[in-house]
């Protein structure tokens, strides 16, 4: 399967089972607190909203805070609990994300 096939696959199964909850990594945390929302490491989200931006910008979720706020953030930028149905094909997209993102920023732009 290859990556645009496998990120279609992946954003369909987020897309059919929203609202979906998730946690804000380390970096998202503080996005939301520059923007006046002072969330932390266990401040649960809920994705209602999901597209896939190809192999630019990856598979993009819209999150919620409880108070209505609103921010677009990158499925990569997200922690998922276990007891997620697709829990496996998450975190396999966020490893191969992650590495092919250090793979593309190490080549240049030459």
């Amino acid at each position: 399967m290859d990556i645009t096939e496998q990120y279609q696959n992946l954003t369909t199964m987020i897309n059919d089972n929203l609202p979906l909850r998730a946690f804000p990594i380390r970096e998202l945390v503080q996005i939301f607190r520059q923007n006046g929302h002072p969330i932390t490491l266990k401040t649960e989200l809920t994705i209602t909203g999901v597209h896939n931006s190809g192999d630019i910008s990856g598979i993009m979720c819209v999150v919620e805070l409880v108070d209505g706020y609103k921010l677009v953030c990158a499925l990569t930028h997200l922690i998922f609990t276990r007891n997620v149905s697709f829990y496996s094909e998450i975190a396999d997209y966020q490893k191969k994300r992650a590495k092919r993102i250090k793979r593309l920023n190490s080549t240049g732009l030459n």
